[in-house]
């Protein structure tokens, strides 16, 4: 942890016991400078380019503390001083802006899916400045997959002319349940050799750099919330509709876990007398409505064997009516499963995402009638269902996110930081 963002939050002392349970008056005044450090990096980044004087008066911080505390921002290259102001916007007086500087650093967003891998190069403001995409067959086990996703990630950073010294952390998410220290997949279906594997101690290992972990569904969901159809909904939920079926959420805008495995709506009971799923149950919606199950219903009676869901979803815009019919199946029991959280939840947006949702309109409209069906008709009129923005990118850019909000001390909250936490407080009487 040697990048700037680390040393700034007293990263380079983790783990040490005096640093537990700080007793002394200096610990707490070390722990205040980094706070207001990271209060003035974060008011320049969510606001600037800002002369001194504003940053102090939206922080609160007197100009003697915010001058000090520049002089470490800028040493560090976190920030730079730019253009001078007009003078009338600072009352007569001509001022230097305060730049964040977003190439101060880099993070890498990684989506590992079942049978692909997608890696992200973004600078500090989650500019995408790289991407690569390839075939990844997870179903090797991750004894054979983690050295090989290491050998592939470092070869996409140098790939990107960028030193592994600018890199300030690597986020992954990956498919199936992680339990609730975020560290390995529990039981994750059709993922042999995976299961309670230490992710973050291997990859901390063959990387030597913080890694943030995550399944991959709530990844795209913060990645959508971010950056994507979610921006500013308090209240959404993500569902990825692929190889297999996961679901995210946002609740009053942060990422709900529950005890620790929240969103898994592939694995919600659709039909009790369904097929048999992955995970060992009967009836899940993954089992009903996940690409393959689809692929296969399409296949039956169908004078040409479907490969894929692409080539389903091609098929039924030609006019294929088995692909056609295949797609309504899966979009009612989607519309089934949705509907049971339309009524829980009610969430106020509904994101579909993966390769079956590349089908557009001829999932979506038996899916949003069946749903409609069975909702609550309040619950239903204020929701709204649609395809997310960001495509094969929103996991890989949530993994970003989450790397991002430990690095500037923003919590789980959606766009809180530091600065807005003391903001808070000042406007209670």
């Amino acid at each position: 942890m040697n990048h700037p963002m680390w040393r700034l939050m007293g990263g380079a002392r983790a783990g040490k016991a005096e640093d537990a349970h700080p007793a002394s008056r200096g610990a707490d005044v070390r722990a205040m400078r980094e706070f207001n450090l990271l209060l003035v990096l974060n008011c320049i980044r969510e606001h600037g380019p800002l002369p001194r004087v504003a940053i102090a008066r939206r922080t609160g911080l007197s100009r003697p503390t915010v001058s000090s505390l520049m002089e470490i921002l800028l040493r560090e290259g976190l920030v730079r001083e730019g253009e001078l102001l007009n003078s009338s916007a600072v009352g007569g007086r001509r001022a230097v802006e305060v730049h964040f500087n977003a190439s101060a650093g880099y993070v890498v967003g990684i989506d590992v899916g079942r049978t692909h891998l997608t890696m992200i190069l973004a600078n500090l403001a989650a500019e995408i400045q790289a991407r690569h995409s390839e075939p990844f067959d997870s179903s090797r086990g991750a004894e054979a997959c983690l050295p090989l996703l290491s050998k592939h990630l470092r070869r996409f950073v140098e790939a990107a002319d960028t030193r592994w010294d600018q890199i300030v952390g690597i986020g992954m998410g990956v498919p199936g349940p992680i339990d609730t220290d975020r560290r390995r997949l529990v039981s994750p279906p059709r993922l042999p050799g995976w299961d309670r594997i230490d992710l973050y101690e291997t990859m901390h290992r063959e990387l030597d750099a913080p890694i943030f972990l995550d399944n991959d569904a709530n990844m795209g969901t913060l990645g959508e919330s971010r950056y994507g159809a979610g921006r500013g909904v308090e209240n959404m939920a993500y569902i990825k509709l692929g190889t297999g079926v996961g679901g995210g959420m946002i609740l009053n805008g942060a990422i709900y876990r529950g005890s620790g495995s929240a969103g898994e709506i592939g694995h919600v009971t659709v039909n009790a007398d369904g097929p048999e799923c992955a995970c060992g149950n009967k009836g899940c919606l993954e089992a009903l409505a996940g690409a393959g199950a689809i692929v296969e219903d399409a296949s039956r009676g169908a004078s040409k064997a479907a490969c894929d869901i692409a080539d389903v979803i091609r098929a039924a815009q030609e006019g294929d009516e088995h692909c056609r019919v295949a797609l309504e199946h899966a979009g009612v029991s989607v519309g089934v499963a949705v509907a049971d959280l339309i009524n829980l939840c009610s969430p106020t947006l509904i994101l579909l995402d993966g390769g079956v949702s590349r089908a557009g309109e001829l999932l979506l409209e038996s899916l949003r009638r069946t749903a409609a069906a069975r909702s609550l008709p309040i619950a239903w009129a204020n929701t709204t269902i649609q395809l997310a923005q960001l495509g094969d990118n929103a996991i890989a850019l949530g993994a970003v996110s989450t790397v991002l909000d430990a690095a500037f001390g923003v919590s789980t909250a959606m766009h809180t930081s530091p600065m807005r936490a003391v903001a808070a407080r000042a406007a209670v009487p």
